[in-house]
């Protein structure tokens, strides 16, 4: 995030050890580690400095690194005004409306959108997003020839995949389940090439693909995914493992085979929740396990 979005705005040009770069670094390196009040403080405190030289690109660039803070802490009406703020700040300096950068924010937008529930925004601005990168993508086979790419086509495409998972969350929320699927098996394509099976991308739209075919009543193809996305996932430790396991639990459930299999599946999933802190997990786990009571053989839950 830094060196390159530094690069474009020229101060990689100046001394390693710039106080106004290091300030920028600690503020992103705070938002890294959640530690939002602290990212704002030395973030303001680097906008200052950026005001004292009139240097208006690093004034536009924290900006937009304070826009992700207040994104991130859930401050969505902080958030809209300073993203909106940073896109008109870039296109009045030359950027075009469809540059990377643009659509990132655009999404971003999108998403806030969504929270607040208007669905209306947030369906224009997700397609503007694919539309905006599948423009850019249409003339070559990007997955066909992926090592030959530049990093700008790169991320274009990383950035069509994350629109279009984004959008299948929407989909998803508004009923529309055949269409999140598309979305979803779309981004996982994606995923799979760029990122590789054992990244927690791949491995969360494995979750989304294997959820949507159990809402689909494809047993089958929902256990195979499930399954897959948790193998994995244990091999990287990944922090999502609680999820898959419920949502196991779930589909096993529904399947209505195997309620011992439903049980172990909720209950090792109510296990890591605690372990990693993950509260909805849990709560998801807690509600799985009272279900399979109601629905399953008493002796089933004799441990």
């Amino acid at each position: 995030m830094l060196a390159g979005l530094l690069s474009l705005l020229g101060l990689q040009e100046r001394e390693p050890e710039d106080p106004l770069i290091h300030t920028i670094k600690l503020g992103i390196l705070n938002l890294q580690r959640q530690d939002f009040n602290k990212a704002e403080s030395m973030l303001h405190i680097a906008l200052k400095m950026a005001q004292e030289r009139e240097d208006r690109q690093a004034e536009t660039y924290i900006f937009d690194v304070l826009a992700n803070v207040a994104f991130e802490k859930g401050d969505y009406e902080k958030a809209e005004k300073l993203f909106v703020d940073v896109m008109k700040r870039s296109i009045a300096a030359g950027m075009p409306r469809d540059d990377n950068a643009i659509v990132e924010m655009s999404l971003k937008l999108a998403e806030i959108y969504d929270h607040r529930k208007d669905t209306k925004k947030a369906e224009q601005g997700y397609r503007f997003c694919i539309d905006a990168q599948e423009k850019k993508l249409e003339k070559k086979d990007y997955l066909a020839c992926l090592s030959e790419l530049s990093d700008v086509e790169k991320d274009t495409l990383v950035l069509w995949a994350r629109s279009t998972e984004a959008f299948g969350r929407h989909q998803l929320e508004q009923g529309r389940i055949l269409e999140a699927q598309k979305c979803f098996e779309d981004a996982l394509t994606v995923s799979k090439k760029v990122n590789g099976m054992g990244h927690e991308v791949t491995l969360s739209l494995l979750n989304d693909v294997g959820t949507v075919a159990s809402m689909l009543h494809d047993y089958d193809r929902a256990l195979k995914l499930l399954k897959e996305a948790i193998a994995l996932g244990r091999d990287i430790k990944s922090s999502n493992l609680a999820v898959f396991y419920c949502n196991l639990g779930g589909v096993l459930m529904e399947e209505g085979r195997s309620y011992a299999e439903a049980e172990d599946a909720c209950r090792e999933a109510l296990k890591l929740a605690n372990k990693t802190n993950n509260s909805e997990a849990a709560a998801r786990s807690r509600e799985c396990l009272e279900e399979l009571k109601k629905r399953a053989p008493r002796a089933v839950f004799v441990r």
